[in-house]
């Protein structure tokens, strides 16, 4: 915990900001926390508040999230709503708060649940007891599942320290299944007993424990053979105050916040598999400047020794930041477009960054919305990240606008094959919709406003629309018969007046001719004009404005013609992207959530997509392989 002294602020909306920086290999990458834009498309959305003092997120696997408050109570939440009685309650061995400028970093600072919890109902707390000292502590589930037997506690550690301050107090378990602990340096301006640099002292680490050794006689706990001093609980040396750290579920990489002293905030990252051992600098270094050596073991290394890790990124502080709280990569189903980033903020300023690697160069943006006093951040069993906030504010990071990822539609099969994020590898749902072999036209639309796109198929025999609502066996949700234009006519989907419901229509390579309607009734189409010269019809919010217009892929250059309205008239863009007379197939949707379609191209001969974030000319941004190569499978968009 770190001691927070300033009065709320209110949300003001700061400039987005990106930076992309090429870092050395082993190099500290200093960022600007203030960069230009653009900026990250997510935005935090409040869930509840009136809690006292969130320090800790975590979840059980089993769809509840439970908050550690600093006061010593659990909390659980469980669809967005609060539960009444505590999961668990020690506020009687908790420290009180004293009298002084750090008490506030005392109390119940850790939590986190067993990977076996549903079949042995452990978890494990982190604290500091009436006496300052941490305590790590073992509870298990009562026979009620919402609350936990407070008689169950069984002490792991107990380690006493000088200051109140610097408790480190995360709680995690690694892909190894073992407990890892982090610790602060004891409390002191500046370090004064250099713990952090005394393997003697389990200050200033982040410990490894083996909770499954000796799990029923003391001390509860064991040492796994491979920490890197033997007999000893210490992973990692040299941290100052770690505030919150993390494994990335899908690599296993560890990422750790460190509280800078005056100078430098950081986070260090450790790749899953490395040996444990490393030494992070503190005190002798402060992210990758030189600190001090006062009062450290004799024969330490050197400022700027290889013996010493740098920082993978640090930032100074500069317009009101002071104290970085560490997050998570974001492996959110709810979060598509940022996969794989990096998300952490600043206790003090309320910035939030997402920050991800782009081969040798580091991308930091920053999310338009601060969360002043933001404390933690957590996730929950399906990875969606949370964040909470010293004044007792929950929230959880969503899309800023919706976010579209692929589909395919396999003719032969009758299957959609949809995709919940836009990365290589087989589809995440199918559905099985038609009739294998018909020759119908796939669509993908919000037919009934719900913010999820449903499916579909234009029938030019019967002269039929059939639409499906929800993305689940059976028949269509709504069938229209219509006539179309003509024979060549090309079926097209979107929401053509902005009511958040997708409507369809068609176009005419014969005429160049749209004819669109509002509504999936009647026997005419209200909207009609004509526009360029021929080619495949696409249609996407070009300009953000909330309605969808129109365009043309044109095979032969392998460019796309966008309109802003729906009108005759010349093209409002002209964008060439691809391959000219390469067979590709154009796509568009909103990849990157940032409120504006863009295009895409999907060859069918090797199962790929290619998709731009932005409406301009260049190399794609995404580069997807799904499907199977040369199968004649369609490609779709859409928020699934």
């Amino acid at each position: 915990m770190r001691f927070l002294s300033m009065p709320p602020m209110p949300r003001l909306l700061l400039c987005f900001a990106l930076l992309a920086l090429l870092a050395e290999p082993g190099g500290a990458v200093l960022f600007d926390t203030d960069p230009p834009p653009p900026p990250v498309p997510v935005t935090p959305r409040w869930v509840l508040g009136g809690l006292d003092r969130p320090t800790s997120i975590a979840h059980a696997n089993d769809g509840r999230l439970f908050l550690a408050l600093q006061g010593g109570l659990v909390v659980i939440v469980e669809r967005g709503a609060l539960r009444p009685e505590p999961f668990l309650d020690i506020q009687s061995l908790v420290t009180k708060e004293l009298p002084g400028p750090h008490s506030g970093e005392q109390g119940l600072l850790g939590l986190a649940f067993h990977p076996r919890y549903a079949t042995n109902g452990f978890f494990f707390v982190d604290y500091t007891d009436r006496d300052g000292a941490i305590v790590v502590a073992r509870y298990q589930v009562s026979g009620d599942p919402q609350r936990a037997d407070p008689a169950s506690g069984r002490i792991l550690l107990t380690i006493p320290k000088p200051y109140v301050n610097h408790n480190g107090g995360q709680l995690q378990f690694g892909p190894d299944g073992d407990l890892y602990v982090s610790v602060g340096d004891g409390g002191g301006a500046g370090g004064p007993s250099c713990f952090s640099q005394k393997t003697d002292s389990l200050l200033g680490k982040i410990l490894r424990l083996d909770v499954d050794a000796n799990a029923g006689t003391p001390p509860y706990h064991g040492i796994p053979a491979d920490n890197p001093f033997p007999g000893s609980p210490i992973w990692a040396t040299g941290l100052r105050n770690p505030w919150r750290f993390s494994f990335d579920r899908r690599t296993g990489d560890l990422w750790i916040a460190d509280v800078g002293q005056a100078g430098r905030e950081e986070i260090d990252i450790q790749p899953a598999g490395t040996p444990g051992g490393r030494n992070f600098g503190w005190k002798l270094m402060e992210g990758s400047e030189c600190f001090s050596t006062g009062d450290c073991p004799v024969g330490h290394p050197p400022c700027g020794s290889p013996d010493l890790v740098l920082p993978d990124l640090e930032y100074g502080h500069a317009d009101g930041d002071c104290s970085i709280t560490g997050g998570y990569v974001s492996r959110a189903p709810s979060l598509p477009h940022v996969w794989g980033a990096y998300f952490f903020g600043d206790l003090c300023s309320g910035r939030l960054w997402a920050a991800d690697r782009q081969g040798a160069t580091w991308r930091v943006r920053q999310l338009v919305v601060p969360l002043p006093g933001v404390d933690t951040f957590g996730e929950d069993s399906a990875g969606n990240l949370w964040v909470a906030t010293h004044e007792g504010e929950l929230f959880q990071l969503v899309p800023e606008h919706p976010v579209d990822t692929t589909g395919l539609y396999d003719p032969a099969t009758a299957r959609f094959l949809l995709k919940d994020l836009d990365q290589d590898g087989p589809e995440d749902r199918a559905l099985r919709f038609g009739r294998p072999g018909a020759p119908w036209v796939a669509l993908a639309g919000d037919w009934d406003g719900d913010g999820h796109t449903g499916v579909g198929f234009w029938n030019a025999e019967a002269g039929l629309f059939s639409l499906k609502n929800a993305l689940r066996h059976g028949p269509a949700d709504i069938l229209w018969s219509v006539h179309a234009p003509s024979s060549r006519a090309i079926p097209i989907a979107g929401d053509w007046d902005g009511d958040g419901r997708d409507t369809v229509g068609f176009y005419d390579p014969g005429t160049f001719t749209f004819y669109l309607t509002n509504e999936l009734a009647g026997a005419s189409f209200p909207i009609t004009f004509t526009f360029g010269g021929g080619g495949l019809p696409v249609a996407g919010d070009w300009d953000g404005d909330g309605k969808d217009t129109v365009g043309l892929y044109v095979p032969g250059r392998s460019a796309f013609l966008l309109r802003n309205n729906l009108s005759a008239g010349p093209p409002t863009l002209r964008i060439r992207f691809g391959t000219a007379n390469a067979g590709w197939l154009p796509v568009a949707g909103d990849w990157d959530g940032d409120g504006k379609d863009s295009i895409g191209l999907y060859d069918p001969a090797t199962a790929t997509f290619r998709l731009l974030d932005a409406l301009r000319p260049g190399p794609a941004d995404r580069v997807i392989r799904f499907g199977t190569p040369g199968a004649g499978q369609v490609p779709l968009a859409g928020e699934w």
